[in-house]
């Protein structure tokens, strides 16, 4: 049966940094690497870790807000039809139940008791945002959308 050979090692021992009497750089063979440069690695990820966090907060909040505006465009134009079909106090009722009791401010025009069939009405809205709301920086957003005035 055939064997294989042992392999040879390498008889030149390289010394770490050029220090005198030190063991092979790092302990490995062919390392490329010095000791010095231990923790490099440690070292840059610790300050990449940072800016890379601060990255995925911002994308999150982004699309946080984008969720938002969306949210309150379908807001506003729920209320324009309540406001086309009843009175401003009952539309803005409407619209707070709608709204799931996040803070929202919404203004009719022209107003309820100057509205008749075949008008237009204008809701004009405000969301606020749950964007930065860790950070304490309010975000309105708004929405405006408008309806035909019905028959009662």
């Amino acid at each position: 049966m055939w064997s294989t050979p042992p392999r040879r090692r390498d008889p030149v021992v390289r010394t770490c940094c050029g220090e005198r009497g030190a063991r092979t750089c790092c302990g490995e063979r062919g390392a490329r690497t010095c000791c010095g440069e231990r923790g490099s690695q440690a070292l840059e990820f610790a300050l990449v870790l940072p800016a890379v966090l601060l990255l995925v907060v911002l994308v999150i909040q982004v699309a946080v807000a984008g969720t938002d505006l969306v949210v309150a465009q379908g807001l506003a134009r729920e209320a324009a039809r309540a406001a086309a079909v009843s009175d401003d106090t009952a539309a803005r009722a409407a619209t707070s139940a709608a709204a799931g009791g996040r803070t929202v401010s919404v203004s009719f025009s022209p107003p309820s008791p100057g509205r008749s069939p075949g008008d237009l009405v204008t809701a004009r809205l405000e969301l606020r945002s749950r964007t930065f709301a860790l950070f304490g920086a309010p975000l309105w957003i708004p929405a405006r959308a408008t309806m035909r005035v019905e028959d009662s």
